[in-house]
């Protein structure tokens, strides 16, 4: 049985290359999403979500 341990997490802000790689490849992915590889598409989606950081968080605890 093959177990898929998650991958590190990089919670750090994009640099200015890994911000121009996402928006290369979100248009290569709006241009043609069959056109591009799985391994590119993980690639979108690990720098989409290090985008996100904080984005969401709810205010637990806070006194309404």
């Amino acid at each position: 049985m093959n177990i898929i341990s998650p991958l590190p997490v990089n919670n750090e802000d994009l640099s200015a290359a890994e911000w121009e790689e996402l928006c290369v490849l979100k248009k290569a992915i709006d241009d043609g999403p069959a056109t591009v590889v799985a391994s590119r598409m993980e690639r979108f989606t690990e720098l989409f979500v290090r985008t996100l950081h904080g984005k969401g968080d709810t205010m637990r605890g806070a006194k309404q």
